[in-house]
């Protein structure tokens, strides 16, 4: 924000400007680029802490999606796919169609089971 601010008043008061940069000091440029490398380091510290986390996020949605389908973590596609089908088959709407609480639970169970299925195709290719 600071080096838009100066190239902006730069800009605006040209040679005004220019003839007080040539009176800036050589101790305050060292601070000034002092200032831009701590700036620097903390752009690249929360970047990096932000990359972290969101590779664990989906790390634990990733751990959810294998509940959902309830496998243990890190089976294969072909486990996921078998599981997907047998559950799919317990809780489908269609079975609950004469109980509408037991339906609206079915429904729900569905959604989760095809959004966790539909995310290991999109990892695996599938």
């Amino acid at each position: 924000m600071f080096d838009r601010i100066f190239n902006i008043l730069r800009a605006n008061l040209g040679d005004i400007f220019q003839e007080q940069e040539e009176k800036i000091s050589k101790e305050d440029w060292e601070l000034y680029e002092q200032y831009q490398r701590n700036k620097r380091q903390e752009e690249q510290k929360n970047y990096e802490q932000q990359f972290h986390q969101s590779s664990w996020q989906q790390q634990q949605e990733e751990k959810q999606y294998y509940g959902v389908l309830e496998l243990p973590y890190g089976a294969s596609f072909e486990e996921i796919k078998i599981a997907y089908k047998r559950l799919i088959k317990q809780y489908h709407p269609d079975r609950f169609h004469n109980d509408a609480e037991k339906h609206k639970a079915a429904v729900e169970i569905s959604q989760k089971l095809n959004v966790a299925f539909a995310y290991f195709e999109k990892k695996f290719g599938q």
